[in-house]
């Protein structure tokens, strides 16, 4: 079910009956749309979830290129906070990638109930260490970053990278969704220049991450976590793509139980809460 928050698509997943006071916000990362939660939206729906999955600017406008030729790192976060503003209670964010470094900025705002960091990129100040395989692609990507139009990434690259942990007959749907995304986006993702001052972020955290994940790797999550004082899962045998890639259900269960676990009774709605 579409939704429209201004000019922004929000792909609804309704529950069959409502258990929480506020949606639940999938945000999306590089190359993508909110078409990457489908799967895990239908998890979280049937355990009671009304799952708002978001699409930052770009992605459903009549020219792309347009949008995407000036869309930078400060307007993804304008774009979630809009969609945050729309819900009835302060939500649950669950944001994947580079949605999840926007994620965080806006959590600064103090908005919203608990924050999901699935396999998320960490901010300047964090010490990380560039997989060589992110190593190589900057270099790759760097001269199109310059010239400033929209980037698609080559589907070899994905592949190696975003898409090493899917089964490999799942990998071609995957890559025929995928879309050309800004330039400045993409420059933010090699150059973490953004800054994040976590002692603005008073909600819960959670880190969830793939011991295989050649993106970001275990190394880098658990710096990330233990700077934004974040509990951590990480998950054997999964990599960057956790969405699609198998024995999902699981963690999306694990996630849901993390959720109720930190925010009890107050994200219930009436009739599934004890207090009078």
């Amino acid at each position: 079910m579409e939704k429209w928050i201004d000019d922004l698509l929000v792909d609804v997943s309704p529950p069959e009956q409502a258990k929480f006071r506020s949606p639940l916000i999938l945000v999306h990362g590089l190359w993508t749309g909110s078409w990457c939660w489908r799967t895990w939206a239908t998890h979280l729906s049937n355990l009671g979830w009304e799952c708002w999955a978001a699409n930052f600017r770009g992605r459903a406008d009549k020219r792309p290129d347009e949008v995407l030729r000036r869309l930078n790192f400060h307007d993804c976060v304008e774009d979630l906070g809009r969609i945050i503003e729309a819900a009835p209670f302060p939500p649950v964010l669950l944001a994947h990638g580079l949605g999840g470094l926007v994620a965080q900025k806006v959590a600064e705002g103090g908005k919203i109930s608990a924050l999901v960091l699935l396999a998320s990129l960490a901010p300047r100040g964090v010490e990380i260490s560039l997989p060589r395989t992110l190593a190589l692609l900057r270099i790759k990507y760097w001269p199109l970053i310059y010239l400033g139009r929209p980037i698609r990434a080559e589907a070899r690259d994905l592949r190696r990278s975003w898409l090493a942990s899917v089964p490999e007959g799942e990998r071609e749907g995957i890559l025929g969704r995928m879309v050309p995304d800004s330039a400045r986006l993409v420059g933010e993702f090699f150059t973490r220049r953004v800054e994040v001052d976590s002692s603005r972020i008073r909600c819960p955290l959670l880190a969830v991450g793939g011991a295989e994940d050649a993106v970001v790797p275990p190394g880098s999550l658990r710096e990330l976590a233990r700077r934004l004082g974040a509990d951590l899962k990480n998950y054997p045998n999964h990599g960057h793509w956790m969405m699609e890639e198998a024995e999902g259900e699981s963690i999306v269960s694990d996630i849901h139980r993390w959720i109720i676990q930190k925010l009890g009774e107050k994200i219930l709605v009436a009739e599934f809460s004890s207090t009078p």
